[in-house]
């Protein structure tokens, strides 16, 4: 028995830690279930809130800005305003320059790269001193018609240009916003472009350009919380009194946030919105975006454009250097705002350093900043003037003090998407590149962005000719989506009986040489119908990529490439059938081209009409621009629609469906 004894006892123990055992892996196996449920019930959460967006803010469309005791009967009627650069004025601001102290002498063969250079600060600030002819900028600057008027107790100023042509040409009005250290003096260049009818145009601009509050010629608001959805109030608030319930928006920076402003408090109102500056500022799905393109950038930007965005580093680099001047603003704008107002030289090296490293970053390397390869000194000293002459540098800076703070950051208003359509231009130097994947968070209908490969921040200064081309561009493709998007029950017809024409073998069509061309020869082919451009941006990709799917599919698997010229995108398509026969010939293509044709508007050609009205597009029975394209089946059906930034490369799988 007492040999017994212990084995008993062990057997006890082992049944007691197994039970212990079974115990223990019960309440583990617990925890971990209700842990997989907590951080999955987390993740939903999280995805909810990145993914829902929040209601637009109600604000007070006519809350009082002036200074106290408030005019009970205030003046609201629009006034003629001139702007006068007085004597008491430029004799101080002589004096000022005059009676400078010596400037520390910059390192050698550092550039800009240490902020502005004080050699060459010298020769700017002698010349603004001497040879900048102040009464002949003053005649310069009222060339255009100015105005002001009380809005919501400030005394608002802007410019408005009305074009001298007939009566059958069409006047759209422009909202044009500037940004900072901008002003208006901006769009000088620019306006007459936009007044002027353009060849092959049927419309021409009204321009509205104000000093935004705060800025140059415009009265800033004597009590804090005047944010930018307050300053879009006020400017909405300003088109109505003009008379103008609908019109277009063009902005840069500060112009851009108003603009996305005014498209989401008054979408309405907003018939488009044009930037040149297109990008996010507060959205945190950008972010995610973002860092996901470091692992995986071809999922967020196209592949020519990724040395915009990526190395990551390399452009979290330049924001760095770049961004100094928005922490002091937006946390002791009123200090350095002294400082600024008191020194003329120190508000021309402050803003002029800008006009350079904004417009490329590589000009930090010289001397110069090559300002001068841009711009003219005059025409810069004329921004600073308006600054100076209006001592507005410390109310303009402000409004970052108003920006980046929780009350403005607890709007959200970038998560807010807006149906208005938007269209983008990047220049290659600006400070920021977003892709249109990103856009399109926000703007819904996010119809184009122009890529250019030069050019930086201030683009209606140094790109005049670029931008107001591709101002108009812009609206006219606005004009078309407001026509395809209403009303959609007046939309012509493909013809009397749609529904009988159930492929497209019924069509026919005239190829680039004349001959009338039965679709029908088609027959059991894979098709790729494409509107193609000779002078487009997207235009050496594809057909580049469209001669290679013929050449490795049109033996192999009877693939066929219809390609359709058309001009009505950019005008890049100009020339008559014999030069785009001859650029066929260059580009050695391979495929079928036909005769050059409209794909939008009432002169849509029939077998267009079809291809949109069974395959219809984000937009509708829409083209959003050169190189759509269409996949048709071996039966003659259109089965898939690509846009123009998809290459053609790329549909190889998609086409294999159908072989």
């Amino acid at each position: 028995m007492a040999n017994k004894t212990p084995k008993t006892d062990t057997k006890k123990k082992t049944k007691q830690k197994r039970k212990s055992s079974s115990k223990f892996s019960l309440t583990f196996g617990k925890l971990f279930f209700i842990s997989a449920v907590l951080a999955g019930l987390w993740a939903y959460c999280m995805l909810k809130i990145l993914t829902t967006p929040p209601d637009v803010p109600k604000l007070n469309l006519d809350e009082y800005w002036g200074p106290y005791p408030m005019n009970p009967k205030p003046d609201l009627s629009i006034r003629p305003y001139e702007i006068e650069f007085s004597d008491i004025m430029i004799n101080d601001l002589k004096e000022r320059l005059l009676h400078r102290r010596p400037f520390p002498p910059p390192l050698e063969e550092v550039g800009f790269t240490y902020g502005f250079n004080s050699h060459f600060l010298t020769r700017v600030l002698d010349y603004w001193q001497n040879k900048y002819n102040f009464k002949e900028r003053e005649q310069f600057f009222n060339k255009f018609d100015h105005f002001v008027t009380n809005i919501q107790g400030l005394d608002v100023h802007y410019m408005h240009v009305k074009p001298q042509v007939s009566s059958d040409v069409e006047v759209i009005p422009l909202l044009m916003l500037h940004g900072w250290p901008g002003s208006v003096r901006e769009f000088y260049e620019i306006i007459p472009k936009l007044t002027t009818l353009q060849a092959g145009r049927k419309f021409v601009f009204e321009i509205i350009a104000p000093s935004l509050p705060g800025f140059g010629f415009s009265q800033a608001p004597v009590r804090p919380g005047f944010g930018p959805a307050e300053m879009g109030i006020v400017i909405s608030n300003l088109m109505k009194r003009i008379g103008h319930d609908k019109y277009y928006v063009q902005g840069g920076d500060i112009g851009h946030m108003m603009g996305c402003i005014l498209a989401t408090f008054f979408p309405k109102n907003v018939m488009g919105l044009h930037t040149n500056t297109p990008l996010l500022l507060f959205h945190p799905q950008e972010n995610i975006f973002t860092v996901l393109g470091v692992l995986w950038p071809s999922l967020i930007v196209e592949p020519q454009l990724q040395s915009r965005m990526y190395p990551l580093s390399e452009h979290l680099m330049r924001l760095a250097e770049e961004s100094g001047y928005l922490h002091i603003q937006a946390t002791k704008p009123d200090t350095i705002g002294i400082a600024l107002t008191d020194s003329p030289a120190g508000l021309a090296a402050y803003i002029l350093e800008k006009f350079s490293t904004w417009t490329n970053d590589a000009y930090k390397k010289a001397g110069d900043g090559n300002l001068l390869a841009k711009f003219s000194l005059t025409h810069l000293l004329d921004n600073v003037l308006v600054y100076w002459s209006t001592n507005t540098i410390t109310t303009s800076m402000r409004t970052y003090a108003e920006t980046m703070n929780k009350r403005f950051f607890a709007m959200r208003l970038d998560e807010i998407p807006t149906d208005v359509p938007t269209w983008g231009i990047k220049f290659k130097h600006d400070l920021v590149f977003h892709p249109d994947s990103m856009l399109k968070l926000k703007f819904k209908n996010y119809l184009h962005s122009t890529i250019v490969e030069d050019g930086g921040h201030f683009a209606a200064m140094e790109n005049p000719d670029i931008l107001a081309t591709d101002i108009f561009e812009a609206v006219d493709m606005f004009l078309q989506f407001h026509n395809h998007t209403k009303m959609p029950e007046t939309r012509e017809k493909v013809q009397e009986t749609p529904n009988a024409l159930e492929t497209i073998y019924q069509f026919s069509v005239k190829d680039i040489y004349g001959k009338e061309v039965k679709l029908d020869k088609y027959k059991g082919h894979v098709l790729l119908i494409v509107n193609v451009a000779s002078q487009c941006g997207l235009t050496d990709t594809n057909y580049q990529q469209l001669n290679e799917l013929y050449e490795k599919y049109a033996k192999s698997r009877h693939l066929r490439i219809l390609a359709f010229p058309c001009n009505q995108f950019g005008g890049q398509e100009p020339g008559s059938e014999k030069e785009i026969i001859e650029f066929a010939k260059e580009k050695n293509i391979k495929f079928d081209i036909f005769e050059k044709i409209e794909v939008n508007g009432e002169d849509t050609h029939p077998l267009w009409k079809f291809l949109k009205r069974t395959q219809s597009g984000t937009f509708g029975d829409f083209i959003k621009w050169n190189f759509s394209k269409f996949i048709v089946d071996k039966n003659g059906l259109p089965v898939e629609r690509f846009g123009p930034n998809v290459n053609p490369i790329d549909l190889e799988p998609h086409l294999a469906k159908y072989w």
